[in-house]
């Protein structure tokens, strides 16, 4: 059994790393939440296209038989814009979650490897004949048996 990782956390540095996310969804008001039926139905648009698109708003600025009318041309630079400061945004972002994904995991496996290690030894004192150690055999034992049926259940 290792320890990797040993934190402490104090109540200033919880409530800074809420503050930081707080700023964020501040920060950024326009953000929203699409349904699946709306993010399905729209085009996709991804770092090989954004040459397409900046192509097509080069060629409609100079021809005006290309524009597609009502301030869409004068818009879209603004959308492609946002797309490119939050595809940055989502970069950053993707690597602090995937860091706070392992280190959530790897806490998670030191707390409940050593679980294990002291159900398994009061397992072994009642064996030993240790008064009081069937109690806490039982009641650990109905949580770890409820714990791994939680994780054997499928997602919905």
């Amino acid at each position: 059994m290792e320890n990797r990782i040993n934190i402490t956390l104090t109540e200033e540095t919880k409530g800074q790393a809420f503050q930081g996310i707080n700023t964020l969804k501040t920060t950024m008001p326009f953000l929203l939440k699409l349904s699946n039926a709306e993010r399905s139905s729209l085009q996709v648009m991804n770092d090989g296209r954004k040459p397409f698109v900046e192509k097509s708003f080069d060629y409609a600025s100079r021809n005006a038989s290309l524009n597609p009318g009502s301030g869409l041309l004068e818009a879209a630079p603004n959308d492609l814009e946002l797309y490119s400061f939050l595809s940055s945004v989502e970069n950053d972002l993707e690597q602090l979650i995937e860091m706070v994904r392992d280190t959530k995991q790897l806490a998670g496996s030191e707390a409940y490897e050593v679980a294990r290690f002291i159900y398994m030894k009061a397992k072994m004192n009642v064996k030993l004949g240790m008064p009081g150690s069937q109690a806490i055999v039982d009641d650990l034992g109905k949580l770890f048996k409820q714990a791994g049926q939680a994780t054997a259940q499928p997602a919905q």
